[in-house]
C-alpha cells in the first residue's frame, strides 16, 4: 500500500526506487574523529565548539554562518570554500577508503527504546515529482539554498535524508536479518546509541531493490537537503551525479518520533503579563509551577514559557478538514504564533528558531530568557499523521517533527565528481 495519492506512473520512469552506488565509507581508525552528529541534533553553541576544536569533524564541510565564531557575513560561496577545503583535508589524510563497487548498506541505530534498521542507498530525484518520494514541511529558502550550493561546489554528500516506508514484505525483512546476522563491519557510538553499518551482499542487492517497487517514501529528516537536491537537479539537469540523491529508508514502524519546541520572538514588544494576556485572549492559558507540570500529555495541549514562568495552553480547534490542519504545529501557527505574536514562521527567518525535545525543557527555559524569546512546548506527532500529511500532498510548518536518533554524517561520501572531489569518479 502507498497511501492515499498515488504514484504518477506517467512521469515515473523505470529508474529504481532504491540503487546501490559506489560510494566511500570512512576508515574505522577514524570513525570517533570524522563522524558528526545530526546537524540540528546540535545548538549554534554546541556546533561552535565542535568546529573550533575537531578540524577532523565532517561538521566543517557542511557548516552554516552561525556554525563560526565571527564570521556571520560570510556567503553561502564563502562557506562552500570552506567546506571544499575541509573535505579535501579529510582525503588527503585518507579518512575514507573507497568500496570500488556499487553496494547497499545496511545501517542499524541501536537505543533504549529499541532499534531501527534502514538501507542507505541513492533515490531518483525525479521521485519528489512523481509521487514515489513524499514530503510534508516546508522549508527556509536560505538554507535550502546553502545546500544547494554545498552539492553544486563542495563535491561530495555524506548526510543522507531519511526516509520511511511502510513496513514491507517478508523478503525486506529477511534480507535485514540475513545481512544484519554477521558482525558488523563499522561500529561506534555510545551505550546510548549504537551505530553499526553491514554491506548488503551482492547476492541480495537485486532482491531488496526489487522489494521497494510500487512503494512510496516519505522524507522524515531532511527537507532542506531534499530541496537543495531537487533545486541542483533543475540547475543541471542533464548531470547524472545530480539525478539520485543519498538516503537512509528505515520501516516506519520501527521510528521514534519527538517534538520540535517553537521559540518565538513577540514582534509587538510587549512585556511578559500583556504577552501572556493577548495569548490567553484566543487560548485557554494556565500557571503551574514547573517544566514537568507544563508537558504536554497529549495532542491538542501545549507548555508555553515566558518571563520565567511555565504555564499549559489549551490549543485552539482545527480550522479545515486536511490532515495537516489537525496537527498541533499548524494549530499554533495559526492561531498564535502568526496572529497573536506576529511571528510568520513562514515568512521572516529567524522570528521561529527551534529546539529538538532531545535538548530538554530547561534549554527552553535558557534560550528564552537569554534572547527574549516565548517559547512553545508541544506533544509529538505520529509517524502515521506525517504520512498522512504527505499523502495528501500537505506541507506543515518547517521543524515538525524530530526524529531520534538519527543517522550521522561523516559514515559515507557519495562523491560528485566536482570541486573537492574533481580529480575522483562520481559514485
Amino acid at each position: 500500500m502507498t497511501g492515499s495519492r498515488p504514484i504518477d506512473a506517467n512521469q515515473a520512469t523505470c529508474e529504481p526506487l532504491i540503487a546501490p552506488f559506489a560510494g566511500w565509507v570512512v576508515h574505522p581508525d577514524w570513525a570517533e574523529r570524522v563522524i558528526s552528529r545530526a546537524y540540528d541534533n546540535l545548538s549554534p553553541l554546541q556546533r561552535q565548539a565542535l568546529v573550533a576544536s575537531n578540524p577532523y569533524s565532517y561538521m566543517n564541510v557542511t557548516r552554516s554562518r552561525e556554525d563560526l565564531f565571527d564570521n556571520t557575513d560570510l556567503s553561502h560561496e564563502d562557506l562552500v570554500v570552506q567546506g571544499a577545503s575541509a573535505l579535501s583535508r579529510l582525503l588527503n589524510a585518507k579518512a575514507f577508503v573507497p568500496t570500488g563497487r556499487p553496494a547497499l548498506y545496511l545501517y542499524r541505530l541501536t537505543h533504549k527504546q529499541g532499534s531501527q534498521t534502514g538501507v542507505v542507498c541513492t533515490v531518483p530525484v525525479q521521485g519528489f515529482d512523481d509521487g514515489r518520494i513524499r514530503i510534508h514541511e516546508n522549508v527556509h529558502d536560505e538554507r535550502a539554498d546553502l545546500l544547494t550550493a554545498h552539492l553544486q561546489g563542495v563535491g561530495a554528500t555524506s548526510s543522507p535524508v531519511a526516509m520511511a516506508v511502510r513496513t514491507t514484505a517478508e523478503l525486506y525483512n529477511q534480507l535485514f536479518n540475513i545481512t544484519a546476522a554477521a558482525p558488523a563491519e563499522l561500529e561506534f557510538g555510545s551505550t546510548a546509541v549504537r551505530h553499526q553499518v553491514w554491506t548488503v551482499p551482492d547476492d541480495y542487492t537485486e532482491s531488496l531493490v526489487a522489494a521497494f517497487d510500487n512503494q512510496a517514501l516519505y522524507v522524515t529528516d531532511g527537507h532542506h537537503r531534499s530541496a537543495a537536491a531537487v533545486r541542483a537537479r533543475a540547475a543541471e539537469p542533464d548531470n547524472p551525479e545530480l539525478a539520485r540523491t543519498l538516503a537512509v529508508v528505515f520501516p516506519d514502524e520501527q521510528l521514534q518520533v519527538q517534538a520540535f519546541h517553537r521559540l518565538a520572538v513577540d514582534q509587538h514588544d510587549r512585556s511578559p503579563e500583556d504577552c501572556l494576556a493577548a495569548v490567553d485572549d484566543v487560548a485557554e492559558v494556565t500557571p503551574v509551577f514547573s517544566s514537568m507540570q507544563a508537558r504536554p500529555q497529549k495532542r491538542g495541549m501545549a507548555g508555553l514559557y515566558l518571563g520565567g514562568s511555565w504555564h499549559k495552553v489549551a490549543l485552539p480547534p482545527a480550522v479545515g478538514n486536511g490532515a495537516v490542519n489537525g496537527l498541533d504545529v499548524e494549530r499554533l501557527r495559526r492561531s498564535i504564533l502568526d496572529p497573536v505574536l506576529g511571528a510568520d514562521e513562514l515568512g521572516v527567518p529567524g522570528v521561529v528558531e527551534y529546539l529538538p525535545a532531545s535538548l530538554g525543557f530547561d534549554e527552553i527555559a535558557r534560550r528564552c530568557d537569554a534572547e527574549n524569546r516565548v517559547g512553545f512546548a508541544l506533544h509529538p506527532m505520529t509517524v502515521r499523521e506525517l504520512m498522512a500529511v504527505a499523502d495528501e500532498n500537505g506541507l506543515m510548518p518547517p521543524k515538525s517533527s524530530f526524529f531520534a536518533p538519527k543517522p550521522r554524517s561523516g559514515v559515507f561520501l557519495r562523491m560528485l565528481g566536482r570541486g573537492a572531489t574533481a580529480h575522483l569518479p562520481p559514485s
